[in-house]
C-alpha cells in the first residue's frame, strides 16, 4: 500500500461521520489515492521516457477529501452545516424573534 492510500485509510477510520451513503465517494478518493501513489513510486516524473504532467489528481483528490470532511476546511463546513440543521429545526431566527425576544425600541 502506498504512502497516499495508507494515509487515506487512516483518515477514512477515524471519520466517524461518513455512512454507507458515502460509499461512492470514499471509493473514488481511494481510487485517487492509489493514482497519486503511482505517479510517486515512478520517481523521476517520466513514464517510458515521456514526462507525467497531471494537474487534476491531486486537486481532485483534495476536493473529494474536502467534500468528505477529511480537511480543516471539509470539517468547519460540516459543524456550520451541522449548526444549520439544528437552528431549523429550532425553527431558527424568525421563531426566535416571534418568542419573545426583546427588540430594541424604536425612538
Amino acid at each position: 500500500m502506498g504512502a497516499v492510500l495508507e494515509a487515506t485509510e487512516q483518515s477514512l477510520e477515524a471519520a466517524t461521520h461518513l455512512t454507507e451513503m458515502d460509499a461512492g465517494a470514499v471509493q473514488a478518493l481511494r481510487v485517487l489515492a492509489q493514482k497519486i501513489d503511482g505517479l510517486n513510486e515512478r520517481g523521476d516524473g517520466e513514464d517510458e521516457g515521456k514526462p507525467v504532467f497531471d494537474n487534476v489528481t491531486i486537486p481532485t483528490y483534495l476536493k473529494y477529501c474536502e467534500s468528505l470532511g477529511l480537511t480543516p476546511a471539509g470539517r468547519d463546513r460540516l459543524a456550520l452545516k451541522k449548526k444549520d440543521d439544528e437552528g431549523a429545526r429550532r425553527g431558527g431566527q424568525l421563531v426566535a424573534l416571534q418568542g419573545g425576544i426583546p427588540r430594541p425600541r424604536q425612538a
